[in-house]
């Protein structure tokens, strides 16, 4: 079976994924994705796959918003394809024409996609309903949306819960080389308890409300120390706020790296993970690494990899935009002992090994298209 695989980019993050997809011995994936990205995302190198087939020229509107990829229509339909996967964002205005005419000639069409947040209202929502029954099929990054979708009466038949992943057989291997904490006890001058958070530095994640919950733990006789591994516009602000709360010894502002040993083994001596605005990729990385992840409660407002989260077990949710109760969230993390630690450790990567892995995902993938040939 031979399909055309077309997405607005390839970030780095999916490589693992994608290289499965290239060796699957049954299905033929052909990869088209933009060349072109906003928001500082990494990508991968696209050429390295043997289903490559070239880049797009993605065309962005103001404000970062993609609407089209040039060439896109073209290529879909240069080779005859028995199916289609696409990029589920409605604004992309080519992949209404590729779903329109791959529907006329008998074609499925799958879109690998969030689906519905859950605060969708009048257009927007209709607009993404048309979307999804135009192409017919659904890829979902998780099973909060299917539920929402269903309800919605969108068929169970035509959507499978696909997740997401990272680079699951490499972060592995990694793990197992993880070092001592030492370079983190030298860096602070002592062994407190370690907090990170893993992303772009942004006035979005609320991290504001992570130091003032560490202020909040002090005071109550659980200081903890804190690594921000990330860079971004809200850097400098945070800077000075912590420096305001007199926490700038226990604040180490590391910076970007895509370095995945330094971030796992931050994220591998760390107490917990914490997003206090919206968690998503970062929650499948920590939870790898065996680190529970702290994170808000609104699914509205949260990336689908939330669900990865078992309260208690593998992390906590606050409510939003509530400092004392992030601290309360963060607070059970903090003083573990050994053997308690190694079964949180276990637990976290408990859900990643079900479900949050390249493998998973190939083996929908597998079941989503042998169910066509059979």
């Amino acid at each position: 079976m031979k399909i055309c695989c077309i997405f607005n980019i390839a970030p780095l993050y999916r490589e693992g994924i994608y290289r499965k997809m290239d060796d699957d011995p049954e299905l033929e994936f052909d990869f088209l994705a933009g060349e072109e990205s906003t928001g500082g995302i990494a990508l991968m190198d696209l050429g390295i796959l043997k289903g490559f087939r070239g880049y797009l020229h993605n065309i962005y509107r103001k404000g970062g918003k993609l609407v089209w990829q040039k060439k896109a229509v073209r290529k879909a339909f240069s080779k005859k394809y028995d199916a289609y996967i696409l990029t589920g964002n409605p604004g992309i205005r080519s992949n209404w024409i590729i779903a329109l005419l791959a529907r006329l000639t008998g074609r499925p069409v799958y879109l690998w996609t969030h689906g519905l947040h859950g605060d969708e209202r009048g257009m927007k929502l209709r607009k993404n309903l048309w979307y999804f029954r135009l192409a017919g099929h659904l890829l979902l990054y998780g099973e909060r949306p299917y539920r929402l979708l269903l309800e919605r009466g969108y068929p169970a038949r035509r959507m499978a819960v696909i997740y997401n992943s990272l680079d699951y057989d490499k972060q592995a291997a990694i793990r197992e080389r993880i070092g001592d904490r030492g370079f983190i006890r030298n860096y602070f001058g002592n062994d407190l308890p370690l907090l990170v958070f893993v992303g772009r530095l942004t006035v979005a994640k609320k991290l504001n409300l992570l130091l003032e919950a560490m202020v909040r733990l002090e005071s109550e006789g659980s200081a903890c120390n804190l690594a921000l591994v990330g860079d971004g516009p809200a850097r400098e602000r945070l800077e000075k706020e912590a420096d305001t709360l007199g926490l700038a010894d226990r604040v180490w502002f590391y910076g970007e790296t895509y370095d995945d040993h330094i971030i796992g083994t931050f994220l591998y001596h760390s107490a917990a993970c914490v997003s206090p605005g919206n968690v998503g990729l970062t929650a499948i990385h920590s939870l790898t690494f065996g680190t529970p992840v702290v994170t808000h409660s609104d699914g509205n407002r949260q990336g689908p990899e939330y669900e990865a989260i078992e309260p208690g077990i593998s992390g906590s949710l606050f409510a939003e935009n509530d400092t004392e109760a992030l601290a309360g969230a963060i607070r059970p993390w903090l003083g573990l002992g050994r053997q308690s630690r190694e079964e949180v450790r276990a637990a976290c990567r408990r859900i990643i090994d079900e479900k949050f892995n390249p493998d998973r995902q190939m083996q929908v993938l597998r079941t989503v298209f042998g169910a066509r040939r059979h």
